[in-house]
C-alpha cells in the first residue's frame, strides 16, 4: 500500500521568489522581442551563463494530446534525477488529477502571453523530496513551429517526507504558490 503525505512543512508566508528567479526574469526580458516574446534563435545559451545548469527547454503541445516535452534539462537538475529526461512528457511526472489544470497553465503562458512563478513539493525516486521554484518564460516556435517553455527551476532548501513515486524517476505535486507574471498581455485572475 502507498501511502501519500497529504500536508507540507509550511512556506514562508507568503513564499518569495529567489534573487536567481527574479535575475532570470531580468535576463528574458532583455531578449530582443518580436511583439511580447522572444523568437527561439534569440534566445542563446551561452549568454545565459548563470542559469545554464538551472535552466529546461519544454515544448508545449497544446493540440490533440497535449504534452509538455523536455527538450532540454539544466545539468543541476539532471543531477538531482540523475536520470536523463530529455525528450520526457512532464506530464508522466504529475498526477493525472492535475493535467488539465497544468495544461491550462502552459495556454495562457504561450497563447496570452504570460509569464509563471511557481513552487511545488518534488519526490525523486532516489529516496528525497524538496519544494522546487519554478519560472517560465514562452518563446516563439523555432524551425519547427513549436511553442516553446524557458523554465528556470531552483531547489528550496526546505527536505521533505519523500513518498515513493512508483515507476517514475520523480513525481511532481501541484503547485503550493503561483502567480502569473505579466509581460504586457496581461495575467490570468
Amino acid at each position: 500500500m502507498v501511502v501519500h503525505q497529504t500536508s507540507f512543512p509550511p512556506l514562508h508566508e507568503p513564499p518569495e521568489r529567489s534573487t536567481l528567479s527574479v535575475a532570470f526574469e531580468a535576463f528574458w526580458r532583455a531578449l530582443p522581442k518580436s511583439g511580447l516574446v522572444p523568437q527561439r534563435a534569440d534566445f542563446r545559451p551561452e549568454r545565459a551563463g548563470k542559469f545554464l545548469r538551472h535552466i529546461m527547454l519544454c515544448e508545449a503541445q497544446l493540440d490533440g494530446q497535449s504534452a509538455v516535452r523536455m527538450r532540454l534539462v539544466g545539468t543541476e537538475f539532471e543531477n538531482r534525477i540523475q536520470r536523463d529526461v530529455r525528450g520526457k512528457d512532464y506530464l508522466d511526472f504529475l498526477p493525472e488529477a492535475h493535467h488539465a489544470s497544468a495544461i491550462e497553465s502552459v495556454r495562457e503562458i504561450v497563447t496570452r502571453p504570460c509569464g509563471l512563478w511557481q513552487v511545488m513539493p518534488v519526490h525523486y525516486e532516489r529516496g528525497f523530496a524538496h519544494y522546487l521554484e519554478l519560472t517560465i518564460f514562452p518563446l516563439r516556435p523555432g524551425a519547427d513551429g513549436a511553442d516553446l517553455l524557458l523554465v528556470l527551476t531552483q531547489p528550496i532548501p526546505i527536505y521533505l517526507l519523500p513518498t515513493p513515486t512508483g515507476d517514475k524517476v520523480m513525481r511532481a505535486d501541484t503547485a503550493l504558490a503561483y502567480r502569473f507574471i505579466d509581460i504586457g498581455g496581461g495575467a490570468p485572475a
